[in-house]
Order: structure tokens, then sequence, then C-alpha cells
């Protein structure tokens, strides 16, 4: 027989009774609201149109969550409830929030600019300051939210992605339904076509998503126990806002015209977020590494555990070593529990004694099998 493994003494990842949870609930209400009323009247004068639009960007939500939570964050992916509340608020909150701020924002640049300077850099100076903050909003608050959200880069990263990829999504079909009124209503299908064409295979690759994800990575390096400096935190933090408002800038600007200056935009965001991202990768690989030594030390884990365990594929093949049944469940339950043990110890850097119930609860699995 196999025993189930002990409860372990976690703290819910979510905590619904926080101020931050109901903040982000409200502002992501308020958010739906705005997009309601900005958006029901075109869909009621054009269904065809924002049927294609709602099938094309639901396939690319489902496309991007997937790559988001596969991709962005090492080892495993970020909790679904996590993931909830960050499409939540980016496709909701951050866009109400953005729409409320452009309007003051846009008229403030027309009146110190004038009409034809404004035309051209008014989204390039409106942008990069009220959506890059709203969105790094939503990463802030899901640290407040619960502590087991963000603790690392790596976290940030991934959450910072899927802020930025929910306001992408939500963007996108505004756009699709405003390139109908500004066709003048002409070929309202072919409109919103040629719309999404533009944002998402043109320069999808380095939209929002990306923006936000190195923002997100400076919010995770702050709240993180790495032992770095306080002043180092929050200047490392500081600059990936910078950064991603850099990016957002470039993206908006008037330079490189034409459709090589559409192109060769986001395709430099990209390069910038790929960039941060193998740092946050190798930074979060590197203490995972030296955290799976200790524990193999410990007896924890077995030498090819250590080795297996912070892949997909080698611990599905790790798994496919053991005879189907009880003790392949047994594995799978020592497994969940390994990798538990190890990412608490990874981004607070805690002594090795205060993760002794998860070492108890593996070692407790392995005697029953």
């Amino acid at each position: 027989m196999t025993a189930q493994a002990p409860a372990l003494p976690r703290a819910p990842r979510v905590d619904v009774r926080s101020v931050a949870f109901w903040v982000m609930i409200a502002a992501s209400a308020y958010g739906l609201w705005t997009l309601k009323q900005n958006s029901v009247p075109a869909m009621l004068a054009f269904p065809p149109s924002a049927a294609l639009n709602v099938a094309v960007l639901l396939s690319c939500l489902a496309v991007g969550v997937w790559l988001a939570r596969r991709v962005m964050r090492p080892v495993q992916a970020p909790p679904w409830n996590g993931t909830w509340l960050a499409l939540m608020w980016g496709g909701l909150a951050a866009c109400g929030i953005a729409i409320l701020m452009n309007a003051r924002l846009l008229s403030v640049w027309s009146q110190a600019l004038g009409l034809e300077a404004a035309a051209d850099w008014s989204a390039a100076l409106t942008a990069p300051l009220n959506e890059e903050v709203a969105k790094l909003a939503g990463v802030v608050l899901l640290a407040a939210v619960s502590t087991r959200l963000v603790r690392s880069a790596a976290d940030g990263l991934a959450y910072g992605a899927l802020v930025g990829f929910g306001f992408q999504i939500t963007e996108n079909f505004t756009y699709g339904l405003n390139g109908i009124v500004m066709a003048g209503g002409v070929e309202p299908f072919a409109a919103t076509f040629q719309t999404l064409w533009v944002r998402i295979v043109l320069t999808g690759i380095g939209s929002h998503w990306a923006m936000s994800a190195v923002a997100g990575a400076g919010i995770g390096y702050l709240v993180s126990a790495s032992g770095r400096s306080a002043a180092r935190r929050v200047w490392v933090a500081v600059g990936c806002l910078l950064l991603a408002m850099g990016m957002h800038f470039l993206f908006d600007s008037p330079f490189f015209g034409g459709l090589a200056g559409t192109l060769a935009k986001p395709l430099i965001n990209f390069a910038v977020v790929m960039a941060v991202y193998i740092v946050v990768r190798r930074a979060f690989r590197a203490r995972w590494t030296a955290v799976s030594a200790e524990e193999a030390a410990a007896g924890s884990l077995t030498e090819d555990e250590a080795r297996t365990l912070s892949r997909r594929g080698s611990r599905r093949r790790h798994l496919r070593a053991f005879p189907a049944g009880p003790e392949r469940e047994a594995q799978a339950r020592v497994q969940r529990l390994q990798l538990a043990l190890v990412e608490e110890r990874v981004p607070a850097l805690v002594p090795a004694e205060a993760v002794q119930p998860w070492r108890d609860a593996i070692a407790e699995v392995r005697a029953s099998r």
C-alpha cells in the first residue's frame, strides 16, 4: 500500500481577504464597464466582424498563455489562479486605466506641442507613461495578494508577460473594431482582418507582453530575498521599468517609418526581452542546481533525481522508469514534493532547516512504497 503525503504548512497562494485582491477585482470591474461602453455598440453594428475578432483573439489567447506558462518561467508553470489574475488585470483593469488616462494625456500633448507634432509624438509620449505603469501595477498587486506568487525575477517575468498579453489581446480587440469606424464602415470584415494582421502577425512579437515581462522581472527581483541590498533591488526594478518604457516609446514613435520600421521595432523589443529572459533564466537555474545539490547531499533527492527534476521531459522519463501502478504513483508524489521543496528554497534562500517538513514528507512516501 502507498500512504498519502502528510499535509504541509503552506500558506494559500491567493488570499481573497487581502486588500490587494479586491483592488484587482474592483479595477477589473471598472475596466470591463469601460470596455463595454466603448465596444458593445460597434459589436452590435458589425456582428460578423466582431465574431472574427473574438475567434482570432481567443485562438491567440490560448497559444499565448500556453507559451507564457511553458517557456517564460523555468522548471514549472506559474499556478493557474495567479495566471488568471494576471490576465484579468492586463485585459480589463490596465486597459480601463489606460483608456481613462490616454484621453487626458493626449489633450496635454496637443496643447503643449501643437496639433501637428502631437499627431506624430503623442502616442509615444503617452503610452509608456500610463500603460506601462498600469500593467506593472498588476504584478505589484499579485505580489501583495500572496507572497507565494511573485518570489523571484523569474516569477515577475512570467506574470509580467501574462499581464501584458491580456492587455495586448484586449487592445487588439478594440483596435479591430475601431478599424471598421476608421474605414467608414465600408467592408468591415476586411478592415478588422487587416487590423488584426498588422497587430498580431507583423508587430505582436514585440508588443505589450515583451514590455511588461521586462518590467515585471524588475518587480520580481525587488521582492525576492536574493541576498542583494535593498538599494540594488530598487535600482534594478526602476531600471527594468525604464527599459520597458523605452521599448514602448520606440514601438509607438515615428522613428523608422514604413514597412521596414514596422517590422524592425517589434524585433528590437523581442531581442531585448529575450536578453532579459536569458539572464533571469540562468540565475534561476543556477540557484536551482545549487539547492538540488544540497538536497541530494541531505538525502531528499537522489543524484538521478537531482539531475532530472528541473526539466519537464526528464521528469516524465524518470517516472516511466518505474513500473506502472502504485510504485509509479508513489514516485510521482515524491517528485511533486521534491519540486515543492526546491521551489520553496530557490527564491527566498531560506535555510535548509526551514523546509524539514517537505523532507519528512518525502521520506515518508519513500518508506511507504
